[in-house]
């Protein structure tokens, strides 16, 4: 659907310097460190990276059950909510497994904007490809790069989304307004995310592990699969953990408008947060 020069064309004429194009559109990477998120906090982000890619290469805890559910979960969410539309941004959507649900134009393009090179490089898991076929039969563009430092032009995209990731940014209100910018006049937010249901003054502390564990019995075949996490993986990858009136607030605060929360189908805890960018 695209070449080479209409994916450089996406990007800011000052930021085409700092990326290399030699396998565009497949892949753009970044010439060096991204400078704005040097320091302390970059290297508290590669250590929680190194913690989740740990995690999805374990195969008692990436399971294909668990792959089935998130596959279902999805396809009950757009069926209702209706599939992707136009030029899509997917901030730390890996292999761009969300093309599964789009429904580009000729023309459209579908970036994936993700600092996980290496995952991107190591390729997803077999079973990705019996489920998300519909998805890698469709054109991507993965891009390196953080998602508060986006190099795109002003009013790029129909559709910003980032699913399942804004809890691993180092600036969530940040990767918001950068994708407010990118977002056109008319443009849509996707934030899909876990939140916590606790009420905004006050945080509920984590359930003790036995409370967990009775919680679970309602699902028995998910209770080994936990307690195995509880012994191995003691470690949260998470750099964030929201309520729902953090998310809410920070769109607010980047100045989205029409902003729509609703569960996830077949979750308890994940919420889909719809947003428009505010005509001028």
């Amino acid at each position: 659907m695209s070449s080479q020069k209409d994916i450089k064309d996406f990007f800011q004429i000052d930021a085409q310097a700092d990326f290399d194009f030699v396998q565009a559109p497949l892949l753009v990477r970044r010439k060096e460190e991204t400078k704005a998120l040097k320091g302390k906090s970059l290297e508290e982000w590669a250590k929680a990276q190194r913690a989740f890619l740990r995690w999805t290469k374990d195969k008692k805890i990436f399971t294909e059950e668990y792959l089935q559910n998130g596959k279902k979960m999805y396809d009950l969410f757009f069926s209702e909510k209706g599939l992707l539309q136009g030029n899509v941004l997917d901030i730390g959507g890996g292999w761009g497994l969300f093309r599964q649900w789009w429904s580009p134009r000729e023309t459209d393009v579908f970036i994936v904007h993700d600092p996980g090179l290496e995952r991107f490089l190591r390729g997803p898991h077999p079973l990705h490809h019996v489920y998300y076929e519909r998805a890698f039969n469709l054109p991507m563009t993965f891009v390196e790069g953080f998602g508060e430092d986006l190099p795109y032009n002003n009013e790029t995209f129909d559709t910003c989304l980032v699913a399942a990731a804004l809890d691993h940014c180092l600036d969530p209100e940040q990767v918001l307004a950068e994708m407010y910018r990118c977002l056109k006049k008319d443009g849509a937010i996707l934030v899909i995310q876990h939140c916590h249901s606790a009420q905004p003054e006050r945080r509920s502390p984590r359930p003790p592990l036995p409370k967990r564990v009775l919680k679970h019995l309602r699902y028995p075949q998910r209770l080994p699969r936990m307690i195995y996490k509880f012994l191995f993986y003691r470690k949260d990858p998470h750099l964030h953990h929201f309520l729902l009136a953090d998310i809410t607030s920070m769109l607010e605060k980047v100045g989205y408008s029409e902003i729509r929360v609703d569960v996830v189908p077949t979750t308890e805890s994940v919420y889909a947060f719809q947003a428009k960018k505010k005509k001028a």
